[in-house]
């Protein structure tokens, strides 16, 4: 199981290529792009005609570090059609990314959906468009377990990969979302389909914190033991961005190795098991 992290542990519109030479010195085997924070700038090499050359350059430099990008987090939801679809999958997949997480479709309006086939409806019409695009970019789309109604729920999560029934869409399973809502982990050894990411932090048990493994309540032994018997056999990928992202830059490279240490650990307990 390789240990990826995000590049959400550093600052909105952070340099990219300091991110990456900085997981890949600190350790990582892998890195997740986080689209999602390259939006808020508009000279941001993602947002400018540019963006194809950025991402080529990043990939090179990757390379030549010996580390690789595997997944990637979108900067749109389910709903979201046009250029930025088209942008977002060309530049995950030079960067040789596997997956893209894309945020499901929470609201009608302004009502949060609770009613579980509703969800599984509306999300199905919704992510069905954008296979095609993925498709065209080798990508697999990755909903996920968010905060709110029926998004809340794995099970209900993990029906919608069924209902879809595509080699282009799967899950992530969010641990630290699903630990903040009471989404219990006895409920996610219930899933019909084992997810093909997770995203790994850590809170108290009543707010979405994405703080590092053990400085929240989460029981990480239990969470391992439950992905072994759902099967998981995807990547460790870390969405414990918030410490670091909020540090002073100097501590950054201490948090983030403490951070792979801490990872190292629940892996091999994972592969003892």
């Amino acid at each position: 199981m390789r240990i990826i992290n995000t590049t959400s542990v550093f600052p909105k519109c952070h340099d990219s290529f300091d991110a990456l030479e900085r997981l890949a010195m600190a350790g990582y085997d892998g890195i997740d792009m986080a689209f999602d924070y390259c939006v808020q700038d508009k000279s941001f090499p993602f947002m400018t005609d540019k963006y194809e050359g950025w991402a080529y350059r990043l990939r090179e430099k990757a390379e030549e570090l010996g580390v690789v990008y595997t997944h990637s987090h979108a900067s749109f939801d389910a709903s979201v059609r046009g250029e930025l679809v088209e942008r977002t999958l060309r530049c995950a997949s030079i960067l040789g990314a596997k997956y893209l997480v894309v945020h499901p479709c929470c609201h009608m309006g302004t009502r949060a959906i609770t009613d579980e086939e509703e969800y599984i409806r509306h999300n199905a019409d919704m992510i069905t468009p954008l296979l095609s695009v993925a498709e065209k970019h080798g990508m697999v789309l990755l909903t996920e377990n968010l905060l709110n109604g029926a998004s809340s729920r794995v099970q209900v999560v993990s029906r919608l990969v069924e209902e879809v029934d595509s080699p282009w869409f799967s899950w992530c399973y969010d641990v630290g979302h699903a630990h903040s809502e009471g989404d219990s982990l006895e409920n996610f050894r219930a899933v019909s389909v084992a997810p093909l990411s997770l995203h790994v932090h850590d809170n108290d048990g009543t707010y979405d914190e994405h703080l590092i493994p053990g400085y929240g309540t989460l029981d990480f032994g239990e969470l391992l033991r439950s992905l072994k018997a759902v099967g998981y056999k995807g990547d460790f990928v870390l969405e414990a961005h918030e410490q670091c992202k909020e540090a002073p830059d100097i501590e950054r490279d201490g948090i983030l190795r403490d951070l792979l240490d801490r990872s190292r650990k629940m892996v091999e307990y994972y592969n003892s098991i």
